[in-house]
């Protein structure tokens, strides 16, 4: 492929494919091979599902290259794994073939395992791996007779041998319940299956001193793409005489999400509506999942439809000032606004199917109870589990299903993972809010609380040249603050207790000031939490916790369950 310097390029390619067509290599000093029987099964597994199930492709992921021009190599960046083992099990077909279909076995040496090196005047694999890897997983390409076996003696060949194994237990397996006259027919259909429909999209980035950073940013942007273009290539395929129906639908998708202007959204969206549709499925397995799901024309046709419609409402939970919510309660919008400030990606999904299924004032309540699960769950640190999202997706599921109907239903489907008041109130007495946007979102939520206004939950102002955030004790104090030591400057300056909101010209005045020049500026503040500050005597420890336990009762009030 042809590859403008400075520039990467994309190309979607068989697993083996990569092997045939290329000199790959990993650097000396890379990581070595890690894969275990676990991982090595599962890729066998999927492999042989995905052949059984007669399917026109199975995606892999992507493998991430930097081209050395001078030898017309590919240095492998991510992908080792998979590629040596594609090569082990390609390497046990040989091997199983050997003597009785020597066609096939030249093929298999000649095409995708090994090249001939004029200079040495010898047989090379086509991948090759790190110093210590090496020399094993060469002779198990090669079949050197003329070099005896190499010592498996670190944990990473030992890893190559116990990977081949299971390789050569693969082809056994795939074979046992055949005559003998098929099994090159059909292990033939394995590498024919590995060479052009085990799919991956294979990534070269320029090489220099920024190609890793490059790869990073691919990664976010550019790899995701490829994978919305493969399940558009998918799911193009399989509509048939009803292809420009579905080219339709997909093209009026793209156009609600481009709306969003959050970058590249596509595989997400696609990815929360699945969950919707179909229950839980990880970022990785989102192109599996289309095409376990959609297996025909009709099929085809029907998703493109729920792709429209879920693109419509994916679109309108994004903004709150979309006509979507013209015939909403208001807090409908003031629910969308904060739930979109706060951007807890697992929570999406559970807003979506809010926003396909319900109306009215079951949407309003569902939508603020979204809220205050959300900070709870912000505050708790329980966004970072796998058993969150995975919760949060089942409920999603449930309520477009129609298998749940009303807010109690929700609340009963999300009980294992709704924190309660008292595990709420215990991390909120102890909450570090490092990002200025939240901690002036729940100040302010907490002013509204104390306040007994309505919705407290819910920001009228965040405009930063408004409302602005101080640190009572500066996250830099200098000298000005000799009441904390270093190490509790690092554990109090960012606890909610010790921030306040003040207007944008206050806070300009008070900098860094010690507490008795910022006492004046704290009184005179319209806000009730920050002129309270002003009664303190001293600004110490005691005095910021007992502050944040007080703000964690409002808490409770301003977030209710």
């Amino acid at each position: 492929m042809k590859q403008d310097a400075g520039q990467a390029a994309f190309e979607q390619a068989g697993l083996a494919g990569v092997l045939k067509y290329n000199r790959l290599i990993v650097q000396p000093n890379q990581r070595h091979y890690s894969w275990e029987e676990v991982h090595v099964t599962k890729l066998f597994k999927d492999l042989s599902k995905a052949i059984s199930d007669n399917e026109n492709s199975y995606f892999l992921g992507t493998i991430v290259t930097i081209p050395h021009t001078a030898d017309e190599t590919l240095e492998v960046v991510d992908g080792q794994q998979r590629l040596a083992t594609t090569a082990l099990l390609l390497a046990a077909i040989r091997d199983f073939l050997s003597g009785k279909e020597p066609v096939i076995v030249e093929s298999i040496n000649n095409e995708f395992l090994t090249g001939i090196d004029r200079i040495k005047r010898e047989r090379v694999p086509r991948l090759r791996l790190n110093v210590d890897d090496n020399d094993l997983f060469g002779w198990l390409m090669t079949r050197n007779q003329n070099t005896p076996e190499p010592t498996a003696n670190k944990p990473s060949l030992k890893l190559l041998k116990d990977a081949y194994s299971l390789a050569a237990q693969q082809v056994k397996n795939i074979v046992a319940t055949l005559d003998a006259k098929d099994h090159g027919d059909v292990l033939n259909g394995w590498v024919s299956f590995l060479e052009n429909k085990a799919v991956v999209v294979l990534v070269r980035v320029p090489s220099g001193a920024n190609a890793y950073k490059m790869f990073e940013t691919l990664n976010d942007r550019g790899l995701k793409s490829s994978q919305a273009d493969l399940i558009k290539n998918y799911l193009f395929g399989r509509s048939g005489s009803r292809i420009s129906e579905v080219q339709n639908r997909w093209a009026f998708m793209l156009g609600q999400l481009e709306s969003m202007e959050e970058g590249e959204i596509t595989v997400t969206f696609l990815r929360h509506t699945l969950i919707v549709l179909r229950g839980f499925v990880t970022e990785s397995a989102v192109y599996e999942a289309v095409t376990d799901f959609v297996r025909s024309e009709q099929v085809a046709v029907s998703f493109s439809s729920s792709l429209e419609t879920a693109s419509s409402a994916y679109a309108a939970i994004t903004n709150s000032d979309s006509d979507k919510w013209n015939s909403y309660p208001g807090s409908v919008r003031r629910s969308i606004e904060v739930l979109n400030l706060l951007d807890i990606k697992p929570v999406r999904p559970m807003i979506l199917a809010i926003a396909l299924r319900m109306t009215g004032i079951e949407s309003a309540q569902a939508l603020q109870f979204m809220v205050s699960l959300s900070v709870r769950l912000l505050v708790t640190r329980g966004t970072r589990t796998g058993s969150t999202e995975e919760t949060i997706a089942g409920a999603a599921h449930a309520l477009f299903t129609q298998k749940i109907a009303t807010l109690a239903d929700i609340k009963k489907q999300l009980s294992a993972i709704i924190p309660s008041d008292p595990v709420f109130k215990l991390e909120f007495e102890t909450a570090q809010v490092i990002k200025a946007i939240l901690a002036r979102y729940y100040l302010r939520s907490l002013e509204m609380a104390a306040k007994g206004e309505p919705e407290p939950w819910f920001f009228p102002v965040n405009d930063p040249s408004i409302i602005n955030l101080e640190h009572v004790l500066p996250k830099k104090p200098g000298t000005n603050w000799p009441e904390f030591a270093a190490e509790e400057v690092e554990i109090y300056a960012n606890r909610l207790g010790n921030q306040v909101l003040l207007r944008a010209s206050d806070n300009s005045i008070v900098k860094n000031d010690p507490f008795a020049n910022k006492k004046p500026v704290l009184a005179a503040s319209p806000y009730v939490l920050t002129n309270q500050i002003a009664n303190v005597g001293t600004w110490n420890v005691a005095a910021i916790s007992g502050r944040q336990k007080r703000l964690a009762e409002l808490a409770l009030i301003a977030w209710p369950i």
